[in-house]
């Protein structure tokens, strides 16, 4: 009897575990540096990776477009494992 009570604690124990553990998506940021070069024609130097959640912002630097001082990219979804996100080049 005692197998029979302990076996469903156990099992409930897994998952609990595995539904807490949750995976988050980031986008390098060598990778966002490629996209604002290929697709604003600008220089950016990113501070670190992008978060894939959506509403992430990151604030990389300009180097040579001026008047712009940096580009603002934000996450807009994310579907499986594909972050999408806008860039915003600003003063």
């Amino acid at each position: 009897m005692r197998t029979l009570i302990t076996l469903p604690f156990l099992l409930g124990g897994l998952a609990l575990g595995a539904s807490a553990c949750q995976f988050t998506q980031t986008v390098d940021d060598d990778k966002i540096e490629a996209q604002i070069s290929r697709k604003l024609g600008i220089t950016a130097d990113c501070p670190g990776d992008l978060s894939g959640e959506v509403g992430a912002t990151l604030r990389c630097t300009a180097a040579n477009a001026p008047g712009v001082a940096a580009v603002t990219v934000t996450v807009t979804s994310v579907e499986d494992d594909q972050v999408n996100f806008t860039m915003k080049a600003g003063a």
